[in-house]
């Protein structure tokens, strides 16, 4: 069990804050600044995923910046409005209690209070769903293009999947040396247009619409798939050392018994408030593909809906 100080376990938090990724912090930092008592769980690292992107170049007011970068100076300016921000903590469950406040449960057995909740925990990637998806992850089967990406320079790749965390990857994965091939069930790639004409013009990149990826080969390590056509059937084997899996992700909803979409996203309402009065939801719960200056904003804007809720419910 991880010890922490009974101050924080006992504390009653105005706002607890579940995920540590860009929209918890952008919730954060605007809860603080309101002069709330916040307190952030982060299960991995604070920023998520976009803590290990390269290069961010869609942020309002800033050319360009990693985003590492990034994300801790936004982890920095939560500490600095208040906020109290603990990394490897998984949350098991948030349950309400009879006097109206929150308990929210850890799976190393701590517990903590608040009187309301931000989930903005995102999820685990969407697999392909296929035989042996399992016996190659991380022995060719990835899905974090910055993380494994750099033992595969020059080496042939496939993304499989399609929207703007897909894009951002090809991109990381060219600059590597490789030869992507992109391959999506869709007819087009979605995200930034002028990235995706970019991506297009690349020397060694290729796009394959209207495909899936159906079988994978190899021993220890993956060798060759087979590519099909959804259209005609139309197979084809390609030989690669990587497929770098950006299919969405698939929400973690057991936190919280509120209501889901038919996809198994939290439904909120036009405050970003669950089913559950006193919870709300915002980032990749709500959506499975939102932009970063998206993220941000809506983690902003639950912030205020929570600390007006908490206003008129205390």
């Amino acid at each position: 069990m991880l010890l922490l100080d009974k101050k924080v376990t006992e504390e009653l938090y105005d706002i607890l804050i579940l995920g540590g990724g860009v929209a918890g912090l952008a919730a954060a930092i605007t809860a603080g600044q309101l002069g709330l008592q916040i307190l952030v769980l982060e299960k991995t690292v604070f920023g998520g995923t976009v803590a290990v992107l390269e290069s961010v170049t869609e942020y309002p007011g800033i050319d360009q910046i990693d985003g590492w970068e990034l994300t801790q100076t936004m982890a920095r300016q939560a500490e600095s409005a208040g906020c109290q921000l603990l990394d490897s903590i998984t949350v098991n469950n948030v349950q309400k209690r009879e006097d109206n406040t929150f308990v929210i449960t850890g799976s190393d057995g701590n517990c903590f209070r608040a009187r309301a909740v931000i989930v903005t925990t995102g999820g685990q990637p969407r697999l392909l769903g296929l035989n042996d998806e399992t016996r190659f992850a991380r022995h060719g089967i990835h899905t974090c293009a910055q993380c494994a990406g750099p033992q595969y320079k020059d080496k042939e790749v496939v993304i499989a999947g399609n929207g703007t965390w897909a894009v951002k990857a090809a991109f990381h994965l060219l600059n590597l040396g490789c030869k992507v091939t992109f391959v999506t069930g869709d007819t087009e790639m979605s995200g930034n247009a002028v990235h995706i004409d970019s991506l297009l013009n690349r020397k060694h990149f290729k796009f394959m619409p209207g495909c899936h990826v159906e079988k994978l080969y190899g021993e220890e390590y993956l060798e060759e798939i087979d590519v099909v056509k959804l259209t005609s059937g139309i197979r084809k084997r390609l030989k690669v050392a990587a497929i770098f899996v950006y299919r969405g992700i698939v929400p973690d909803m057991k936190i919280a018994a509120a209501q889901q979409d038919a996809k198994g996203f939290f439904l909120v309402d036009e405050n970003f408030m669950t089913s559950l009065p006193g919870v709300f939801a915002t980032g990749r719960v709500v959506y499975a593909e939102l932009p970063i200056q998206v993220l941000v904003g809506d983690g902003s804007r639950t912030a205020l809906s929570a600390a007006a809720w908490l206003q008129t419910n205390s």
